[in-house]
């Protein structure tokens, strides 16, 4: 604690609110000459009985005001006013003029400080000048309506029910047991504990704590730390420059700059804006919104759907329950693990990871990878500059890359590749597959259904598995590089295989029913049937029996 804040505590000074006197007040030094060493206390007493449905209003500055609720229909105000002077004399005088105005009207008690004209022009002689504090105890009938202003001093406020209204500047605001409440601070923070009511909470420059409160939350803040907790009601907070926890609440709407998000444990709809900070969210009950940049944003056990919005940073999340998870990110991977629903995720620089996906699935990058494995349903990957891998796919897969290699195994529909200047390999395809690329290799293993390779400058290499029944036909096309095809023996085909300045070899009896030549053969393999068509220039092609 500074000197300046230990001031406050004792209530031993304030001269006037002017800025000269503020800036030194923060700057931790004593606003009383160095030979202001007489102090002068003085008692204040006063009981009044209020009525129903009156209210107590509070005017003061300069102090602690504290007010507590009591089983009485009085209002018992206790003030002691100190005074430090270079004498007891001037302290004495000083005090004397300082005075404290307590009238009854028709709507209720009001309690004002009244300072001496004096205190304006005090700061020209700061040295000599004395200094002063009037401190507040004040109890009030539970039920009562509470209305303060403060300034340069703590408020502290407790076990009012009725409707309350402080506003408080340079000194911490303190309210407990309360009904619905409006508070308002600067230059000091505002902590809440207990509210039966709505709460609407406004503060400056300094850190706010809340937390249970019966109704709803609405929270403003700049420079400064919000944190909440067991919110009955929706919960509105709107900071800038400082963290925002918030941990359950019926439903929330969290807007914020240049500080973390933390939401837990939210029954209903989770809304999050923010700029330059980490979003984290946990057990949501509803639907999640988010929107960020430059921070990371990181989710688990959500209920509703997931849509997020995010630039410069990581997103990462798992079990997600709704019905579908959208994500848009810029520079950042995206990591999920455990969705349930349909799932849409795309970023640009960045790496797509992808575990366990219940619905369609839909992935999409620039300039990164993407992997993906436990697709039940169907999957569509598409990506510039980067691999792909797809493992364990339920359904369909689609693949698009250049400059990167795709990888899938145990694909339980059809497979599709476009890809260009990079290899594709798959094994254990139960559907067709489909393979368009460039200037890298081709490798399929185990593949039940039809087959057709179109490649260029790239070697290819094939082993179709035995059907069930009949066969399936095979097209496979190269340059400048060969081809080997593994059929299973005793499934027919119709072959038409031809090459340029390469040779054609057979495992397989070909019966021939054509032309045939060292780069050119057309015949049967066992009774006919399907088609396998191998073309290829400048390079050989081997016929060779599947294991």
């Amino acid at each position: 604690m500074n000197r300046a804040q230990s001031i406050f505590r004792r209530g031993l000074l304030h001269l006037a609110p002017v800025a000269g006197m503020l800036s030194v007040l923060l700057a931790g030094e004593p606003m009383f000459g160095a030979n202001a060493q007489e102090q002068v206390t003085k008692d204040f007493q006063k009981s009044v009985t209020l009525g129903a449905g009156q209210s107590v209003r509070v005017e003061h500055k300069f102090g602690e005001v504290r007010v507590h609720g009591e089983p009485s229909r009085d209002v018992k105000i206790s003030a002691t006013i100190r005074v430090q002077a270079n004498t007891r004399d001037e302290a004495e005088s000083f005090a004397q003029k300082i005075q404290i105005d307590v009238q009854q009207t028709g709507e209720g008690v009001r309690i004002k400080t009244n300072y001496p004209d004096e205190e304006k022009h005090l700061f020209i002689r700061l040295g000599k000048s004395p200094s002063y504090s009037v401190n507040y105890d004040i109890a009030i009938p539970s039920d009562a309506p509470l209305n303060v202003r403060n300034s340069f001093g703590s408020v502290d406020a407790g076990r009012i029910h009725g409707a309350m209204d402080i506003e408080n500047s340079h000194g911490s605001l303190m309210v407990r047991d309360a009904g619905g409440a409006r508070l308002y601070n600067s230059f000091g923070s505002i902590e809440l504990a207990g509210a039966a009511g709505n709460v609407t909470i406004n503060d400056n420059n300094g850190s706010v704590q809340a937390a249970d409160v019966k109704g709803t939350l609405e929270v403003h803040n700049r420079f400064g730390s919000i944190t909440t907790r067991n919110i009955q009601g929706a919960a509105t907070i709107n900071g800038g420059n400082g963290t925002v926890s918030l941990i359950e609440a019926a439903s929330a709407n969290i807007t914020t700059s240049f500080g973390s998000v933390e939401a837990r444990n939210i029954r209903g709809d989770l809304l999050v804006r923010d700029n330059n900070g980490n979003v984290e969210f946990s057990n949501i009950g509803g639907s999640a919104d988010i929107t960020n940049s430059f921070g990371n944003v990181t989710f688990s056990d959500v209920r509703g759907r997931v849509n997020c919005v995010t630039n410069n940073a990581r997103v990462n999340g798992r079990s997600a329950l709704g019905a579908s998870v959208t994500i848009r990110d810029s520079f950042g991977n995206i990591e999920l693990d455990t969705i349930s629903g349909a799932l849409d995720a795309e970023t640009s620089n960045g790496k797509v990871l992808v575990r366990d996906a219940r619905g369609s699935v839909t992935l999409k990058s620039s300039f990164g990878a993407i992997e993906a494995s436990n697709i039940p349903k169907g999957i569509r990957a598409v990506t510039g500059n980067g691999g792909i891998t797809l493992t364990d796919i339920g359904g369909d897969a689609f693949a698009k890359t250049s400059f990167g290699s795709v990888l899938a195994e145990g694909i339980n529909g059809s497979l599709t590749v476009e890809n260009s200047n990079g290899s594709v390999t798959a094994r254990n395809v139960k559907g067709d597959v489909r393979v368009n690329t460039s200037f890298a290799g081709v490798t399929l293993d185990t593949v039940g259904g039809r087959i057709t390779v179109d490649n260029q400058n790239g070697a290819i290499s094939v082993t179709a598995m035995r059907p069930a029944s009949g066969c399936r036909d095979i097209s496979l096309k190269t340059s400048f590089s060969s081809i080997r095809v593994r059929v299973p023996e005793g499934v027919g085909y119709n072959l038409t295989a031809r090459t340029s300045f390469g040779r054609i070899s057979s495992e397989l009896p070909v019966t021939s029913t054509g032309s045939t030549g060292g780069d050119t053969l057309n015949g049967t393999i066992g009774p006919g049937g399907c088609q396998l068509q191998l073309t290829d220039s400048n390079g050989s092609i081997e016929i060779a029996k599947a294991p």
